[in-house]
């Protein structure tokens, strides 16, 4: 936009409408973000506790490096799924716990490769003591593989859209 009144009047009187209803549906409201992220030795020794893996690692261990390349690829993969499949389980278990709490959830990808969980929330400010609340007893229910964050409020960024403009 070239100045002040442009902005004015093609942006904000443009779509007035469009911007009070929004700001309507998010007064009183915020975003939350709940993160997690698993305990590296925990989650591997949990991994490597399954038969498939411990055979993987026992043949990586007792062969030369060159000669245990296909084992460790597919111990690399068994992991890398372990993770995911996880993450994914405790992702669900997560959304289901905001059932009730949160009005919208957003299942952000991860971020890293021990991501637990990433999910952001539209809450009314006032159920914040609930979300910790509900973030601790997942915490606690984790023992300690997983640790818990809830950030927020935040500004809405996850659940405000645009429309695409006319043209």
């Amino acid at each position: 936009m070239t100045d002040a009144e442009a902005v004015a009047e093609e942006l904000l009187r443009a779509n007035h409408d469009d911007f009070a209803r929004v700001l309507s549906e998010l007064e009183g409201r915020a975003e939350y973000i709940i993160k997690g992220r698993y305990d590296e030795d925990a989650l591997l020794r949990d991994v490597l506790s399954e038969r498939q893996a411990r055979a993987l690692l026992e043949d990586v261990r007792s062969k030369p490096e060159e000669a245990s390349r296909d084992s460790r690829i597919a111990l690399g993969e068994l992991i890398a799924k372990a993770i995911e499949s996880r993450r994914n389980a405790d992702t669900k278990t997560v959304v289901d716990q905001l059932n009730g709490l949160a009005s919208a959830v957003n299942v952000r990808p991860p971020t890293h490769e021990y991501d637990a969980v990433h999910v952001a929330l539209m809450a009314d400010l006032d159920r914040q003591p609930d979300l910790e609340a509900t973030v601790n007893e997942l915490a606690e229910k984790g023992e300690g593989r997983t640790e818990l964050r809830l950030l927020g409020p935040l500004a809405a960024y996850d659940f405000v859209t645009t429309r695409a403009p006319a043209s």
